[in-house]
């Protein structure tokens, strides 16, 4: 399992031997969390210091740097068969980021290059413009900090909880999301 913590660092475990196998720096303030992707060797992690990143466990670097929230990131997670990205941050907006540039640079069959390798250790867009992540809605409504968002396993929905007490659904396709309800309660 993977973890992250307020010293900054991201571990991965064997939860058998209860013993840790390595440890990812790179982060600048507490570490909020940490998943793993369902198909690729990435890791991806959300921090205070307002960026989420994109780690290959496998190779141990970190492949992608997203910035764009202006405070505390609090949730970052994969979709769970698209090329995406959700962010819930206390600047009051969840973020979907499009990912797909960042898989075709990194998981690809083709031998690699001295070009590729670079790309992949500095995180910048290609001789075309591709870049590794791009930012592709914006989701505000939030009146306070949101600390969590979430895809829906199999629909196009994205639900999110906030410290206005509010858990919203909202609903996304190629080129909008936008809200479609609100759960008063807590």
């Amino acid at each position: 399992f993977v973890s992250g913590g307020d010293d900054y660092k991201i571990k991965v475990w064997n939860y058998k031997s209860r013993k840790c196998l390595f440890t990812l720096l790179g982060h600048l303030d507490y570490i909020r969390t940490t998943f793993f992707h369902h198909e690729y060797p990435w890791i991806i992690s959300a921090s205070d210091d307002q960026t989420i990143r994109i780690w290959n466990w496998q190779s141990r670097q970190c492949v992608c740097v997203m910035t764009g929230h202006n405070h505390y990131v609090m949730c970052a997670q994969f979709h769970p068969t698209d090329d995406l990205v959700v962010s819930a941050s206390l600047d009051q907006t969840v973020r979907v980021w499009d990912i797909s540039g960042l898989r075709k640079k990194n998981v690809s069959s083709s031998p690699d290059t001295l070009q590729s390798q670079i790309q992949r250790t500095t995180g910048t867009p290609d001789l075309f413009g591709q870049a590794d992540a791009i930012v592709k809605h914006v989701l505000e409504g939030h009146d306070r900090g949101v600390n969590w968002a979430t895809f829906h396993p199999t629909l196009p929905l994205i639900v999110t909880a906030a410290d206005d007490r509010v858990v919203k659904l909202w609903r996304m396709n190629e080129n909008k999301a936008w809200e479609v309800d609100t759960c008063r309660g807590h």
